[in-house]
């Protein structure tokens, strides 16, 4: 297995973390999970990720909020973060980029997307295992 870097994702639903995690770990990635906003930002303060897949509709701080507090830190500029949610208007397109998202992938999870999000955003090319 390949080593591409470590991929935050940040879900209150305990089974899309574990789906996405899953996928993920099978193209290679290291995952670590949080359930909230709070937690994604204890973890993003003690590590460093090559991408956030960050959920919008979460209790609390949501994925919007979550990803303008990443933003403000000076690490927060080296990190993609990427929506993952099933609000995919074009209307919630614009509350992510303007939030400072790179990117907006739907649920549920579609790896082929999520290949080409990671080609988009580094050149590279993602296992094609599935």
């Amino acid at each position: 297995m390949t080593d591409h870097g470590s991929i935050l994702v940040v879900d209150d639903d305990e089974t899309n973390r574990m789906v996405v995690r899953v996928l993920l770990e099978r193209r290679g990635y290291q995952v670590l999970e949080a359930s909230s906003g709070s937690e994604a930002l204890e973890l993003f303060a003690a590590h460093s990720f090559k991408l956030i897949l960050m959920d919008l509709a979460m209790p609390g701080m949501d994925g919007l909020e979550t990803t303008q507090y990443i933003r403000r830190h000076d690490k927060g500029a080296y990190v993609s973060v990427a929506a993952l949610t099933a609000n995919t208007t074009l209307s919630d397109q614009e509350k992510c980029h303007d939030a400072g998202m790179n990117a907006v992938l739907s649920k549920p999870f579609d790896p082929q997307q999520f290949d080409r999000l990671m080609f988009l955003l580094n050149g590279e090319e993602a296992g094609k295992d599935d």
